[in-house]
């Protein structure tokens, strides 16, 4: 962590020095958002088809029942990352969710655990290569060490402030839980921010190894305010998440 002159930072304080991200809400984030995703799965990994894909805008069919979140690097302006969050169309098979297609360990789940009306799958978790690739670097960044004085690097602040987005995008729709086939190594890193999601069932194939996992927003979030309190702080900084918790509280 960068000091502060006469002192320490705090984690708060180091994430809102350098990033921020916004709720998809113009043509220019949205544009921002599908160049970021074709860059990363087109270009980049070859997950998914150029030529499906043209003008350089990756896209899908899941994007007209999606919020979408644009992370920007503020000292450039540059977006340096995007995620969406798929809401759930209840009626229709796996509730319309990629996840839930694919996985059945997911979708086989007892509503108790996995609501169809208010589950969201976290979808198309992006950050942009320029501010992820080092030597041995796969897809998500490292967390901080001594030996990584980048300011873009020193904590994963990219991947906390895509979090932080979904939190505020699950509130804003409504839902209670969230799903997703995750990279494994992209749920290893939540689980040392202390973002603990369960596995549904075995891996499965996904452009890869892939686990599907869930989790209740709730707990999520009272799992971070009770063992990462740096971690809950950034969450937390959030306006509509502070205003949700003044009325949970009432």
């Amino acid at each position: 962590m960068l000091p502060a002159e006469g002192g320490k930072q705090s984690l708060v304080d180091v994430y809102n020095r350098y990033f921020q991200y916004r709720i998809a809400r113009t043509s220019q984030e949205f544009e921002a958002a599908h160049r970021l995703r074709y860059d990363v799965y087109c270009e980049e990994t070859g997950f998914l088809s150029k030529t499906e894909n043209p003008n350089g805008l990756e896209q899908d069919e899941h994007d007209c029942h999606s919020l979408q979140s644009v992370l920007y690097h503020r000292l450039s302006g540059v977006p340096v990352g995007t995620v969406r969050v798929v809401l759930p169309l209840p009626d229709m098979a796996g509730c319309g969710l990629p996840a839930r297609m694919a996985a059945p360990g997911l979708d086989l789940m007892p509503e108790s655990l996995l609501p169809r009306a208010t589950t969201g799958e976290i979808s198309r978790f992006s950050i942009h290569g320029d501010f992820r690739k080092r030597r041995g670097d796969g897809l998500y960044p490292a967390l901080h060490t001594a030996d990584m004085p980048d300011p873009r690097r020193i904590i994963p602040h990219m991947t906390l402030g895509l979090m932080t987005s979904i939190f505020e995008m699950t509130l804003e729709a409504g839902l209670t839980h969230l799903c997703a086939i995750i990279d494994p190594a992209l749920w290893r890193m939540l689980r040392m921010l202390g973002l603990h999601f369960k596995a549904a069932g075995p891996q499965v194939d996904f452009h890869g190894p892939r686990q599907p996992v869930y989790a209740s927003c709730d707990e999520l979030i009272a799992l971070v305010r009770d063992n990462n309190p740096d971690i809950y702080g950034v969450i937390s900084s959030n306006e509509r998440f502070q205003i949700h918790a003044h009325s949970a509280a009432l």
